[in-house]
């Protein structure tokens, strides 16, 4: 069984501005939200995996402190290309919905190959440990379309469970 949990907010999250692949801290609000969900956050895990983005580091560094965490780059956002940093429409919404690839953007397929390629790294390598992967939505709908356990929507630190097995 392997754990997810999406970053807390950031200000592009708080200004709907697309972040792809930009290194953007988390906000003020992400920071306390986070802190307050570490209060009761499970203490169980034996790895940390981590997107090396700052939103994502920040967030692990308050979840899990006593664990070393393990940046790697397959765990990053989808590259939104020329998109990164423009404001979120729903138009824009609707065209990546529909497998859509932003100016010198990365395909829906090429993200969910490196995904793959680290599921299939932590199956073989790690399979028998308590895993947290701290990373970013569009991973996690990544994880979800490859391992057949699709989801519709993903809030900030919200915790997924996938079954490796399934």
């Amino acid at each position: 069984m392997l754990t997810f949990i999406r970053h807390a907010k950031t200000e592009y999250n708080n200004n709907r501005k697309f972040q792809g692949q930009l290194d953007i801290n988390l906000s003020e609000i992400g920071i306390n939200e986070t802190l307050e969900k570490s209060k009761d956050f499970p203490q169980d895990f034996d790895l940390c995996f981590c997107s090396p983005l700052k939103r994502t580091k920040q967030t692990a560094e308050i979840l899990v402190p006593y664990l070393k965490l393990n940046f790697d780059d397959r765990l990053k956002e989808r590259n939104l290309g020329d998109w990164q940093g423009t404001e979120i429409t729903d138009e824009k919404l609707e065209q990546l919905g529909g497998n859509y690839v932003p100016p010198n953007g990365e395909k829906v397929s090429e993200m969910d190959k490196r995904v793959s390629e680290f599921l299939n790294m932590v199956n073989e390598k790690y399979k028998h440990k308590n895993i947290l992967v701290v990373t970013h939505s569009g991973v996690i709908h990544s994880v979800g379309r490859i391992l057949s356990q699709e989801r519709d929507s993903l809030e900030h630190l919200e915790l997924i469970k996938f079954d490796m097995d399934s």
